[in-house]
This record gives C-alpha cells, structure tokens and sequence, in this order.
C-alpha cells in the first residue's frame, strides 16, 4: 500500500535511501525486494491494492455491475450527487480532493464511466486513510439509479487508528568508534519523534527519519545514508512496527571552500569566517555558527551549506557555499513590548555596502518606558581568521527605580568568534550623568580597556539540552582618564543537563566585582543590579541593589543563581519549575539574597528558547509575570 504523498523514488535515493519499504503482515506481507526481482514485486503490490479496493464493494454489488443493462441503456448520459458518511474532517477533505466530486457538473457521463470514478475514489479514499494510519479502515459504495439523478453514497469507518509499538534503531560505520559520532547516535535516539504509542502517520514516518539521517549527517558524516527502513503494520493489532539502519559513512575532513551566489562581494567576505582549518574534521555545531554568522551580517538573506559527499574525498572534502545577496540597505520599525522594559518602539537602519567596500552601518534607535537609546556603530568587513573591528558610539537615557543616567559612549572592538555575542578586546570612553531621588546628583568618567571570552559546547545551536553556555569579561578603567581608579570582572555560565528523553535540568550562575575604593566615581554601566526576566524572577527590572536616598543604585559585587527543571509535554512545549537567588551589593558582608520560585512555560522556537513564567518574590511578597526569549550572556 503506497500512498500518494510519498516522495518519488528518485528523492528519497538522493536522501539515502536504499532500502525503504512498509509491510502489512495481514492479510499479505510485502517483504524487502532485491533488484533483481523488481518485477515480481510490482506484481505482489498489484495484489495488494486489489486487497485494498476489496472492501470498496457495494452492499449492492449489482448496483454497480449491472451486467443486465441494455448497451441503449449503458450509454445513456447520466446526472448524479454524492452522499458522503464519514468523520467531518474525513468528509471535508474527500469533498476537496476526489476527483468524483468535480464530475456531478458533467453533461457528458455514462453509467460505465460513474462506475469506474467510484471504484476510483474508494481505492484513493483507502489509500489516503492508510496514510493517516487507518489500515483497517471500511469503504463502502453503493449506486442508487432510482431517482432521476443517481445518488452516490461513499461510506467510511476509519476503526482504529494504527499507533507505535516499537521502534528499532541501528548504526553502522564509523560513528561508532569516533567520541562525535557516539553523541550523535544518542542525539538521534534522543531525538527520534516517532515514539512509541503515536500515531503511525505515513508522512511523520518519512519526516522521523529525513531528521534522523539529518542529525546523524550534519557535516562530518556528509555521506549518512540510510541502509534499511521498514514499517511493519499489524492491522488487526493496529500497530506499527518500526526498524531503521543508519551507515554513518567516514568522517569528512575540512577541504576548500565554494562560494556561488556572490555579485557585489568578494568571496574572502564568506571564506574569512569559516571556523575549519584544512584536513581537520567538520564539526556540526561550527558549521551551524559559521552558517548563522553568515546571515548576521546582513550580507545574505539565505546561506545553505553542503559538505562533498563523495567518500573518495573524505580526507579533504571541499565546503559548497550557496548565498543570496541581501538588499544593501534595510529599515526594521516594531513596537514592542517586555515585561522588564514595558512597550517601546524600535526603529533599526542598517546599510552592509558602505563606500562599495562591504563595510556594515547599522543605527538603532530604542525607546520604551524606560530606557531611550541610540546607537551607531560600523563595522569593517572579516579579515582572515574571522577578525573583524567595529566602530560605534551611543547616547542614553535610563530612569530605573529612582536613578535618572544620561550618559554617552565612543568605542572600538576588535571581534573574533563565531556566537551571536563574539568574543573581543576593546576600548571604550564613557561620560554618565546621575540624578538619584532622594539623595542628589553624582557624575562619573572613564577610559575603560577590556577583554570578553564567549564559550559554548553544546548539543544544539538554538534549542540545546546538553553542554555549557558562557561568557568571561575583565577590564580597568585608566586611572589618569577615570573619575575613579577602578578594576572589573564578570562572568556568567548556563549549564544544560538532560535527565531522559523529555525531561532538562537547567543551571545559571553570574558573579560580578568591581575593585575600587568606592562606587562613586564608576560609571553605572560597570556596576551591577539584578533582578528581571532572565536574572532573579519575582522581583521588578534591576530593583535589587543598593538602597541610596530614595533609588536603587548599582553596587560593587554581584551574586545570581538559578535552578530550574523542564518537562516536556511535547516534543516543543514544556512545563517549568525554577529557583532564583541574588543580590547586588556594594560591601561583601552586606549580601542578602533574595529568593525567587516559580512555575512557567516552555517553547522551542526557530530563534530561541521562549519562557513565560509566573514568580513570586519572597522579600516583596509579590507575584510578577516574566516573559524572555534565549540565553543570558
């Protein structure tokens, strides 16, 4: 039983696929066939949709026959309406997509042509619920003739649905004795989405294993195929039987790099990036960075990937780069709108082309309840080894619990690195005026030099369960150039643990200091509060501090932790659980963290992980709502 819908041979041969068949043990098996008997096989698919139209007979089989009729009486032209007694989403979709129903309009229909349209649409109609995993569905058909018009009635009883009873997954090939091969063959085990007890739906079979082979593949086993593929249905059981060899085939080591699409720019713009030194082995997650730093350029708007996949070139396979040049200038407006920020308006101007030397202008203008911003930077096109500068500067307004900042900033970064936050050196000079309530006006300078080390070594790019996520920053503020001698350390570390198939356990540390005699004098944007979305849940927006007149100002040292456990309901929505705790202080013996619990929401989406959560904050006494999208860096 074949349905319609499945790709042609010729796609699923280009996917891999050299053996894929689904078996119906009852009433007939339909075994894995051999090139060589091809022919006999056509013919045993031959009897099996006979035995799948079987059960379309009339419950009047004369009614369709009619061998009686008169040869006057057979070419008679005939009108007719069909009566369809099905499940209503079954019977919407028939109605659609039968080819009987667009004959009802025909002036030019005989009885002999109805009656082959009806066989017709009992056969497609067997087959479409086959495919929706019916396999012991009832399609019935009679022909009432004793009206003027002739009344089709097309009777279904789908039964029961087939579900998963077991799922068999084999490997072979290199990835079984390489440490990146072994992840992966978990992470396709982990990942399978046809799991026991779904439904057993034709195109969930092709998509579980087009992603299976996708995960097993990815770069450095270019050339995964899938060996063997069987369904194996019990219709009387309604179940299905699953079973499926992967060959991992060698590993593919990193050769040139081919770059098509490119009309303005150079092709050092892409080949500068990549993160693969010649003959070392393609890693997955490079691969999705080097792809996604692409596109974050604004060079692009599409990049797709293709390692070689000819075996011979394994040891130095080349990297097939196909690009589409984005428009060179580009103006994104929304309104928006945070739990943290309030609603705001945004408006982003950016031109990639500068000059016609691929520099990247790009100014964004921020404005929301309570931080207004505008920010401009430029950025030079990536040197060899992915190095590129950036030049910027910034005005800002921030009027958060009680202190007023006006302040404004120049600097230059030389980047490197492939995450969304690359790793940098950079200088910077900072001018900030304060208002705090309560207490009065203080003002602050400084030349700040410093250091950012992002690290990541996860599963996963967008959605990951397992590895490290973090960023490290030092720096100082030069004492002849800042209104106070000062020294600053940062770091921030998510940590992603997978307890079984559905269930995550997630851990969030940041610490922060600031080495100075005092806080007066260091600019806020060096000091620390907390307290937010993605920070200490069940407190307002950067509330936690230190308590100064009648404000809430940044202290010298920081302290966050946060635990949270995640199940997941679906493959994509999951429930929460978490623990927050934090402060920030300005002396060490005066930390008092402050605790949050909650429970939330939890969904996989294409840029990022998206949490809704409902926390209550033990030193206010107070429930807030926080909704955020991605990780903290």
């Amino acid at each position: 039983m074949r349905p319609r819908n499945r790709p042609p041979a010729k796609y699923l041969s280009s996917l891999g696929y050299t053996r894929c068949v689904r078996r119906v043990v009852s009433p007939v098996q339909i075994l894995p066939m051999r090139p060589a008997t091809r022919r006999w096989g056509r013919i045993v698919l031959l009897a099996i949709v006979i035995t799948a139209v079987a059960p379309c007979s009339s419950a009047q089989p004369q009614e369709l026959t009619k061998p009686g009729d008169s040869m006057s009486g057979e070419r008679r032209r005939v009108r007719f309406r069909v009566e369809i007694d099905a499940p209503h989403h079954y019977e919407t979709l028939l109605r659609e997509r039968l080819s009987l129903m667009r004959w009802q309009s025909s002036e030019e229909l005989t009885m002999p042509l109805l009656r082959r349209l009806v066989q017709e649409a009992c056969a497609s109609t067997q087959e479409a619920l086959a495919t929706d995993g019916y396999f012991s569905a009832t399609v019935r058909a009679t022909i009432d003739e004793a009206a003027d018009q002739a009344i089709v009635r097309l009777q279904i009883e789908p039964g029961p649905r087939t579900t998963v009873e077991s799922v068999q997954l084999d490997f072979q090939g290199a990835g079984l004795a390489d440490d990146e091969g072994k992840e992966r063959i978990e992470a396709v085990r982990n990942g399978w989405s046809l799991r026991k007890g779904d439904p057993f739906l034709d195109s969930r079979w092709v998509e579980a294993k087009r992603g299976a082979l996708a995960r097993l593949g990815r770069g450095r086993y270019a050339a995964a195929k899938l060996v063997e593929s069987e369904a194996r249905i019990v219709p009387e059981k309604s179940a299905a039987h699953l079973r499926l060899r992967l060959d991992s085939g060698p590993i593919f080591h990193a050769g040139g790099v081919n770059v098509s699409g490119l009309k303005r720019y150079s092709p050092a713009v892409v080949e500068n990036f990549n993160p693969h030194g010649y003959g070392e082995p393609y890693d997955a997650i490079k691969m999705e960075l080097y792809q996604r730093r692409l596109l974050e350029t604004g060079y692009f708007s599409a990049v797709h990937f293709a390692v070689e996949p000819d075996i011979a070139k394994a040891a130095a396979a080349p990297l097939n780069i196909a690009v589409i040049e984005a428009p060179t200038q580009n103006l994104d407006t929304g309104i928006l709108y945070t739990t943290d920020l309030g609603a705001g308006l945004k408006v982003d101007y950016g031109h990639v082309n500068v000059l016609e030397r691929a520099l990247r202008f790009r100014s964004v203008l921020d404005l929301n309840e309570k931080e207004q911003s505008l920010k401009v930077s430029l950025d030079a096109p990536p040197r060899p080894g992915g190095v590129w500068s950036t030049y910027s500067a910034g005005l800002e307004r921030s009027d958060v619990q009680g202190l007023i900042s006006r302040a404004a900033m120049i600097e230059y970064a030389h980047n490197w690195g492939l995450e969304h936050v690359p790793s940098r050196l950079f200088v910077s000079g900072h001018i900030e005026e304060r208002s705090i309530a309560g207490f009065g006006r203080e003002d602050a300078h400084a030349v700040f030099v410093g250091y950012r080390k992002t690290y990541r070594t996860t599963d996963e790019l967008l959605t990951p369960r397992e590895g490290l996520i973090g960023t490290m920053e030092v720096g100082v503020g030069i004492p002849a150039l800042s209104s106070r001698k000062f020294a600053r350390a940062r770091g921030i570390l998510n940590w992603l643990v997978p307890l079984g198939e559905r269930n995550d356990f997630f851990m969030r540390a940041e610490l922060g200091v600031v080495l100075a005699e005092a806080r007066t004098g260091v600019p806020s944007t060096f000091l620390f509060r907390t307290g937010g979305d993605q920070t200490v849940r069940g407190y307002a927006f950067e509330s936690i501090g230190v308590p100064l007149g009648d404000a809430t100002v940044g202290g010298r040292y920081l302290a966050v932790a946060s635990a949270e456990y995640t199940h997941w309901v679906t493959d994509t929505l999951g429930a929460a659980v978490f623990v927050d705790v934090g402060d920030a202080f300005d002396e060490p013996k005066a930390i008092d963290l402050a605790l949050g619990v909650g429970i939330g929401m939890r969904y996989k989406s294409p840029i990022g992980p998206v949490r809704a959560d409902v926390a209550f904050g033990e030193r206010t006494g107070k429930v807030r709502i926080h909704f955020s999208v991605g990780y903290s860096f």
